[in-house]
């Protein structure tokens, strides 16, 4: 790692150490170069503003969160399919940020500062996560354990509906986080199934 890479890791991770201790609103950038051991002419020539270094700390953990978790060495086969590697991913990557202490600190206090990521165009995390999962939505296609249709659409789909179990599953009240994800789980394998594999509309089981 070059030297200014190991500053920018060091000024990201002071300022993450300073939110999860203070909260979004405390935290300045004053706060940050002292705890990075920095001047805040530093912070000033690399930041314009404490939400752009903000905005930075939580980008950086988000991917992290999604590498860790998407299960992306996993490959399809040996019993389990590619429509199955992608559910279990994406519901592993929901609850990974639920039990993630970052986002959870700006969940409980300060979720206001996700609008942006939800309400603009997509930036490098939606644009990561659409990569991962068209990979495995093209593999699904191939192994037939996902319909046809457009990858692109398809990820955006399961991108957009993982998105606020994300970020909504608090206005749930009291349900468990295990049941949300349990019915993330369906709905996903469901919206992905193959038309053959879809219960009959006339199945009593599955009527109204």
């Amino acid at each position: 790692m070059d030297r200014s890479r190991h500053s920018d890791d060091k000024i990201l991770d002071a300022a993450q150490s300073a939110v999860l201790d203070l909260g979004l609103r405390n935290t300045t950038l004053a706060e940050v170069a002292r705890r990075a051991g920095v001047s805040r002419m530093t912070l000033y020539r690399r930041y314009p503003d404490i939400d752009a270094l903000l905005t930075e700390v939580l980008g950086r953990q988000l991917i992290r969160v999604v590498r860790r978790n998407a299960g992306l060495r996993e490959e399809a086969g040996g019993g389990r399919s590619a429509r199955q590697l992608l559910v279990s991913g994406t519901v592993e990557v929901v609850r990974a940020f639920h039990g993630d202490l970052l986002m959870h600190k700006i969940l409980e206090s300060d979720a206001e500062f996700l609008l942006p990521y939800l309400t603009r165009e997509f930036g490098p995390l939606q644009h990561y996560a659409l990569d991962l999962l068209s990979v495995r939505l093209e593999q699904g296609h191939e192994d037939g354990s996902i319909r046809a249709g457009s990858v692109a659409l398809q990820a955006r789909t399961v991108l957009l509906t993982a998105q606020s179990f994300v970020v909504s599953a608090r206005a749930a009240g009291q349900v468990p986080m295990d049941r949300l994800l349990e019915e993330l789980t369906e709905m996903l394998d469901a919206y992905l199934r193959p038309g053959e594999d879809r219960p009959e509309a006339s199945d009593p089981e599955h009527s109204v």
